[in-house]
């Protein structure tokens, strides 16, 4: 995607917070046209320079183990990153620069599933060392936000077939939802807006990564002392922050950050490092992100793999 004005990543900024808001919303909150949004946006979604899909929080799914995954590798890494990106746990997979060659994130439904693709992902040719952090709790996904405080919320077959709709296109109609699921507008309606406002799911926008962006991507990893609410601030305060986690393993907590320069890496990096209650802050360079899925694949539950057809959300 080449540059674009500031009308239009207006626009995408509000299509990231709400997937499904109209362009005509859109256009009022930014005091313009429709037409002026509508030229905007239709290139870049008709193009797949952006997508709107709806995520659904891991742990509703029966996803209850999330992990972090380092790997130094021995040699050309293009293979064994491709064979990485074809297992079905990890959700998110990059080439990085620093110490560890790769890093990826896996959602699994148990302790013992994740050893197992811990042990698959070890076999690979060209891997020498991994690494290992277990998530304790998500504090910001990408466009998900915390984790919601959701306990025994019922999923049917009707939700999760919406939920699998929606991850392929977030702004399908309600009409056109309902003709697929055989319900009304009405009620197509009433299950979204419920999986929506509880938290449960979130619609929004990507934008792919190219290797030709101007934003530098940066994995951060800290390991504090004491109350880590100001470690916390920094980050929630930074504008391009997409991911943090608190973590178990060599970090308290782990994060993505996108920065316009190394200028703005340093001066954040700076303040971070000045705060009494940051021990560590080691980082590494996003180089190339090779596999990101926000969303889930729902088969898993749909046909037993994963928790059952009523899915629990752990607290």
């Amino acid at each position: 995607m080449g540059i674009v004005d500031e009308l239009t990543e207006q626009s995408l900024a509000l299509l990231k917070r709400d997937g499904r808001a109209s362009f005509s919303d859109i256009a009022r909150q930014l005091g313009t046209n429709r037409t002026n949004i509508a030229k905007r946006l239709n290139p870049l979604l008709n193009s797949g320079d952006v997508r709107v899909v709806a995520a659904v929080h891991p742990r509703l799914l029966g996803l209850h183990v999330l992990a972090h995954l380092s790997i130094r590798a021995e040699g050309s890494t293009a293979d064994l990153t491709d064979r990485i990106c074809e297992l079905d746990t990890p959700v998110f997979v990059s080439e990085i620069a620093g110490h560890y060659q790769l890093v990826t994130e896996l959602h699994t439904a148990s302790m013992r599933e994740l050893q197992e693709e811990i042990r698959k992902i070890r076999a690979l040719p060209g891997v020498r060392e991994l690494q290992v952090i277990i998530y304790e709790r998500m504090l910001q996904s990408f466009f998900l936000g915390e984790e919601p405080q959701i306990v025994n919320l019922d999923i049917d077959s009707t939700d999760l077939k919406l939920m699998e709709l929606l991850q392929d296109d977030g702004r399908l109609g309600y009409a056109e939802l309902g003709e697929k699921v055989g319900l009304s507008i009405s009620g197509c309606r009433t299950r979204v807006n419920r999986l929506t406002e509880t938290g449960a799911m979130r619609i929004g926008l990507l934008r792919e990564r190219a290797d030709s962006t101007n934003q530098l991507v940066f994995g951060l990893g800290f390991s504090t002392v004491g109350d880590p609410e100001n470690v916390i601030a920094l980050i929630e305060a930074q504008p391009g922050t997409e991911f943090m986690a608190r973590t178990v393993g060599r970090f308290d907590f782990v994060a993505t950050i996108g920065f316009g320069s190394l200028h703005d890496f340093n001066v954040f990096t700076e303040a971070t490092r000045s705060l009494p209650e940051v021990r560590v802050l080691e980082q590494w360079l996003h180089a190339r992100i090779r596999k990101e899925r926000y969303q889930h694949s729902l088969h898993r539950i749909r046909d037993g793999h994963v928790g059952d057809s009523a899915v629990e959300a752990s607290g």
